[in-house]
């Protein structure tokens, strides 16, 4: 599996509540061979999991196979905080929206 990381383009700098894995400073994106087998996968990304956590690191995987993952990918370790905490619901659909996406950012074509 390649894994490499990027600065988030999703960061707007602001305050945000600690658990708001859309505004960590950094995104790693886990790439695996096309004939690889989805468990040797969950397994290679739990290795990568399990290694940041060790290490101190906050890290959340948002994928097709986070129920495979411990702590559910990492969403049980770092809760999505309610709208009374600080995320207001349009950004709680932002962030609904965009695992579904994968992530993606949608580009405007002019």
């Amino acid at each position: 599996m390649r894994v490499y990381g990027a600065p988030n383009g999703y960061n707007t700098g602001r305050h945000a509540h600690p658990c708001d894995f859309l505004q960590w400073p950094t995104v790693l994106e886990c790439q695996a061979p096309a004939e690889s087998e989805p468990g040797a996968v969950a397994a290679a990304v739990t290795i990568v999991l399990k290694t940041l956590w060790c290490g101190g690191w906050k890290a959340v995987a948002a994928c097709d196979f986070e129920g495979e993952l411990p702590a559910r990918g990492g969403s049980e370790r770092y809760p999505l905080p309610s709208p009374s905490e600080g995320l207001s619901q349009v950004r709680m659909g932002r962030w609904k929206s965009l695992l579904v996406r994968g992530g993606k950012k949608k580009r405007n074509s002019a």
